[in-house]
């Protein structure tokens, strides 16, 4: 009994190494969406910029959306704002910001200093709305179909490639009414 009690603790070593193997395998951009191909939760929320504004779920019906959450302490976020300015003035889509846990002040200043890429901007200061659709981190963007569903998120920096490789096929699936690749 007295051996058995010492093979215990290398047993915990191995079973962890063998669980962190497996951790490390996973494509960190490719996290799982648990909101997947369900409605965007309920929700209000401020507008980032126009206080008298607020947002809600139903604000994403009846179009394709682009949801890229971000902050201004975050800076993946701003050297992904290039990239944005160019995808905010496509039309296939509307592309909105989620604010994350951030001052109003400093998202503001952002927007104003490196031009605002979104067609609205949603302020969770507190990270409620993030909380409820599962964000890990910033940047992180999600595809939300006309219905208000959620189709897919990607978690990490929006470039070129990964906008062509992730995004593209997938728009143009929700265009014509078919399945996600």
């Amino acid at each position: 009994m007295t051996r058995l009690k010492l093979f215990i603790p290398l047993l915990l070593v191995a079973a962890l190494g063998i669980a962190l193997l497996f951790g490390l395998r996973q494509d960190p951009h490719q996290l799982g969406l648990t909101q997947q191909d369900k409605p965007m939760p309920t929700f209000a929320a401020d507008d980032l910029l126009l206080r008298n504004r607020t947002f809600s779920e139903r604000d994403f019906q009846g179009h394709i959306t682009v949801l890229n959450v971000w902050a201004s302490w975050c800076p993946s976020c701003k050297s992904e704002f290039s990239f944005l300015s160019k995808l905010g003035q496509r039309t296939e889509f509307k592309l909105y910001g989620l604010n994350y846990r951030d001052t109003r002040s400093a998202a503001v200043k952002m927007l104003n200093e490196l031009g605002n890429p979104y067609f609205r901007s949603i302020y969770d200061p507190e990270g409620k709305l993030a909380m409820e659709l599962g964000v890990y981190g910033t940047p992180e963007t999600y595809l939300i179909d006309a219905r208000g569903a959620i189709r897919y998120r990607y978690s990490g920096e929006l470039n070129a490639e990964v906008w062509k490789v992730e995004f593209e096929p997938k728009i143009g699936s929700l265009m014509k009414g078919e399945p996600l690749p």
